[in-house]
């Protein structure tokens, strides 16, 4: 497929053509049409860097619980629980840094959120057996008020390290929902309820598996109903306006920016510009990044 230099969409040219390399053309069609993908293992990365992520994972689990996991197949996370959530795991393992600048996470974060996307924070979730429900639908659009606009302002890439199918607790998407410019109402979140006036569907997917929807998608959680754990980590990622879950651009050590790549920088917000300390406008350079037009923006 040839993608031809268009006057003035020279960012959406550079990731359309990061989409056409890793083979994700069919990917974005689906997000567009349904606010949800699942992208296949072997176009995302080795199963020998899907074991190191996982065993990263449950690395950082025994040492925030003391609970070591060596097969989740047959575990329990050791907490009351039914899901353990860690939250601000990048600094915990390089293998985090590594799956962060990944291509197909990269180009999907920015095909959704604009080359100037943020990473908000990175997760990762232990789920155990429970008949209980975890998660009702809910969007991660959080705080934007109605009526939402219809580009994503945030996005979420999960990945999944363990199979996902209907019994072992997987994502509950409602399919088209980010067209509906909203979030839930409240009595529309039982997704599970009888009487429920919304249903989801379960998201299928192999182990290794990449899952992206859009901020403005509804979408929950079922109970995993087998034994063992169900393991994944949760990218979210926003635009360059929107606050962050996490400050990167204050914690994050001047060594990892050192042995990183610049995109590496830019998803830290080092280079945001705002906010900005002192009485000075932040570098010309900065803004001029942001407002896309290649002047300086204070001429």
């Amino acid at each position: 497929m040839q993608i031809a230099d268009v006057p003035g969409t020279t960012d959406l040219d550079e990731i359309y053509r990061d989409v056409v390399k890793h083979d994700l053309a069919e990917n974005v069609a689906e997000l567009d049409a349904y606010g949800y993908t699942v992208v296949p293992p072997e176009k995302v990365a080795s199963p020998e860097f899907i074991a190191r992520l996982t065993r990263g994972l449950l690395d950082a689990h025994e040492r925030k619980t003391g609970v070591r996991i060596e097969d989740p197949t047959d575990a329990v996370h050791g907490t009351d629980a039914i899901v353990s959530s860690h939250f601000n795991l990048l600094f915990e393992d390089r293998v985090f840094e590594e799956a962060l600048l990944n291509p197909v996470v990269y180009t999907m974060a920015r095909y959704l959120c604009g080359r100037s996307v943020l990473l908000s924070d990175l997760l990762g979730l232990l789920k155990n057996q429970d008949p209980r429900p975890t998660h009702a639908l809910h969007i991660d659009q959080v705080g934007t008020p109605p009526p939402l606009p219809p580009y994503a302002q945030v996005c979420n890439v999960t990945w999944a390290l363990t199979e996902y199918t209907a019994d072992n607790g997987p994502v509950a998407i409602v399919p088209g929902s980010h067209r509906f410019g909203r979030m839930p109402m409240p009595y529309e979140v039982k997704f599970l309820s009888k009487d429920a006036p919304v249903k989801a569907i379960p998201v299928e997917a192999p182990a290794g598996s990449l899952i992206v929807w859009h901020g403005n998608t509804w979408h929950g959680s079922f109970p995993r109903k087998n034994p063992g754990l169900r393991l994944n980590l949760i990218f979210v990622f926003c635009r360059a306006y929107m606050r962050t879950i996490r400050d990167f651009r204050r914690e994050t050590p001047q060594e990892i920016l050192d042995r990183n790549p610049p995109e590496f920088r830019a998803l830290m917000g080092i280079d945001n510009p705002y906010p900005f300390d002192g009485n000075t406008f932040p570098e010309a350079d900065k803004v001029a990044a942001f407002v896309r037009t290649g002047e300086s923006p204070w001429a």
